[in-house]
């Protein structure tokens, strides 16, 4: 049975900053007051570390703040995939808020950022798995006469790699 007067146990309020930030921007702060279920600062919670998470679907960011003033400030520290993130922050036992409805959007820049993501498959060494596979298939460099493997695959490979370098 749900209840009429459903509260949550605990609670953000936006202090500073607001729901939106552009993708890319690392210098905007975000900062959230941390309050109980009858919207009072919930005190005694100053000085602790406070795990700042941000979700959107299989994608994660975590950040660690200190608490001052009841509250916790940050910034993004990496670039997001755009779109709107889930807002949850613990510290001590606590976990604010109890509901799933503190977001923060993030809106596409208008140029294409790298995201951490994307950061990590560049450091996947294309180089040597292509190699690797040259020496699999036996196949010998193109010369100006053509391919020497005959089927046109070491080209091909080599596009990839040049694609991987970018």
């Amino acid at each position: 049975m749900i209840c009429a007067n459903k509260k949550n146990s605990t609670n953000l309020a936006r202090i500073d900053g607001g729901l939106v930030v552009k993708q890319g921007d690392l210098a905007s702060s975000f900062g959230y007051a941390l309050l109980d279920e009858n919207y009072q600062l919930v005190t005694g919670l100053d000085g602790e570390m406070a795990t700042v998470t941000l979700t959107k679907g299989i994608h994660k960011w975590m950040k660690r703040v200190e608490v001052s003033g009841s509250a916790v400030a940050f910034h993004l520290d990496s670039i997001l995939p755009s779109g709107r993130w889930r807002l949850e922050i613990t510290v001590g036992e606590y976990v604010f808020p109890s509901d799933r409805a503190t977001m923060i959007h993030v809106e596409s820049a208008d140029k294409e950022l790298v995201t951490e993501e994307a950061l990590k498959l560049k450091e996947f060494d294309v180089e040597k798995v292509v190699e690797k596979v040259i020496a699999e298939k036996h196949l010998t460099p193109s010369t100006d006469a053509g391919t020497h493997a005959g089927q046109g695959d070491f080209p091909d490979l080599l596009f990839y790699y040049n694609l991987g370098k970018v």
